[in-house]
C-alpha cells in the first residue's frame, strides 16, 4: 500500500525491479586446434603432402598428429609429384603407411628408371626388387578391385641383357613361394604375365597359376578359367547350362567382366534359362548399376605430359 491509502500494483509501472548488471565475457579466440581430433584428421587427409608439411612446421601438436598417426601419410596427396632423390623418404614412408598412390608411382620409377638414378652397373637387378617390393605392396592394398601390377610388367622383355620387368616377375614369384597370405592377386598377375607369351609351356604355367589364384579367392582368376573353358563347354546343353550359371554368381559376386558377359548372353539369346523379361531385367540392372566418371575430372587430375609420362606412354603403345 502507497502513500494515501493508494493500492500499488506490481507492474512494471508502479514496480521495479532493480536492474541487473550483465557481466560481458570476451569471446574465446578459437582457432583450429581447438577442434577435435577426429576433425582435425579429417582435414589433414584432404591435403597434399607439401602442405601435411607446411602444416607440421606450425605447432607442436599437429606435429604430433603427423608424425604418429598412419591415417594422414595413407591419404596425403602425391598430385602432380614424382619420385626423386630429394622426396623419396616422403614415398617411402607413405607407402610404408598404406598410401597406394605413393607406392604405384614408386614401382614404375624403379621399373623405368626415371626419377630415381641408380648407376647403370646392375640396374635392371637393383631397379628390379625395389620395383617388386612396392608394386607387391601396392597389390595388397588394391583390396577389392582386379589386380593389376601385370599391366606394368607384361612383355615383351628385353632380350639384349637383363631385363628389370622379369626381374620384378621373378621377385613376384619367390615373393609367393616364400609367403603363405595375401598371394591370390600376385599369383593372378604372374599368370597374365605369363599368359602373355606364345610358348606353350608358358601358357600350361600361366594356367596353373591361375587355378591356383581362384583356389585363394581371386575373382578375376576364376572369370579368366571360365573364359578359357567356355568353348568346351558350349558343347553340351546341360554343361552349358552349368557354365551360364557359373558365370551368373562371378556377376553377382562384383566381376565386372562377368556383368559384361553376362549381359551379352542375356541380350543375344536364352541360354541361361531364363524367360526374355527376366533377361532383360538383368541386363537393365547392369547398366543402371553403372555410374558414369566424371570427364572433367579426370581431365582435371594431371595438366599436361612431362618427359617421364611421355617415355612411360610410348613404351606403353610399343608393347601393345
Amino acid at each position: 500500500m502507497g502513500s494515501g491509502g493508494v493500492i500499488h500494483c506490481r507492474c512494471a509501472k508502479c514496480f521495479c525491479y532493480p536492474t541487473k548488471r550483465r557481466i560481458r565475457r570476451r569471446p574465446r579466440n578459437l582457432t583450429i586446434l581447438s577442434l577435435p581430433e577426429d576433425v582435425l584428421f579429417h582435414i589433414l587427409k584432404w591435403l597434399s603432402v607439401g602442405d601435411i608439411l607446411a602444416v607440421r612446421a606450425v605447432h607442436s601438436h599437429l606435429k604430433y598428429l603427423v608424425d604418429n598417426h598412419a591415417s594422414v601419410w595413407a591419404c596425403a596427396s602425391f598430385q602432380e609429384l614424382w619420385p626423386s632423390p630429394k622426396n623419396l623418404k616422403l614415398f617411402e614412408r607413405a607407402a610404408e603407411k598404406g598410401n597406394f598412390e605413393a607406392a604405384v608411382k614408386l614401382g614404375i620409377a624403379y621399373l623405368y628408371n626415371e626419377g630415381l638414378s641408380v648407376s647403370d652397373e646392375a640396374r635392371a637387378e637393383v631397379n628390379g626388387l625395389k620395383a617388386s617390393r612396392f608394386f607387391s605392396l601396392a597389390e595388397r592394398l588394391n583390396v577389392g578391385a582386379a589386380p593389376f601390377i601385370w599391366l606394368f610388367i607384361r612383355p615383351p622383355w628385353s632380350v639384349s641383357g637383363s631385363c628389370c620387368k622379369a626381374v620384378v616377375h621373378e621377385s613376384l614369384r619367390m615373393e609367393c613361394q616364400l609367403q603363405k597370405t595375401h598371394r591370390a592377386s600376385i599369383l593372378h598377375c604372374l599368370g597374365r604375365v605369363l599368359s602373355l607369351f606364345e610358348d606353350e609351356e608358358k601358357q600350361k604355367q600361366a594356367r596353373d597359376l591361375f587355378e591356383e589364384s581362384a583356389n585363394q579367392g581371386c575373382l578375376t582368376s576364376s572369370y579368366l578359367l571360365w573364359e578359357s573353358d567356355r568353348k568346351m563347354d558350349m558343347s553340351d546343353p546341360g554343361r552349358c547350362l552349368h557354365s551360364f550359371r557359373k558365370l551368373r554368381d562371378f556377376a553377382v559376386k562384383g566381376c565386372w567382366e562377368a556383368q559384361l558377359s553376362l549381359a551379352k548372353a542375356c541380350a543375344h539369346g536364352n541360354q541361361l534359362g531364363l524367360e526374355a523379361k527376366v533377361s532383360n531385367e538383368i541386363v537393365c540392372q547392369l547398366f543402371q548399376a553403372s555410374h558414369a566418371v566424371s570427364k572433367q575430372r579426370v581431365f582435371s587430375v594431371q595438366k599436361g605430359l612431362n618427359d617421364t609420362m611421355r617415355y612411360i606412354l610410348i613404351d606403353w603403345l610399343v608393347e601393345v
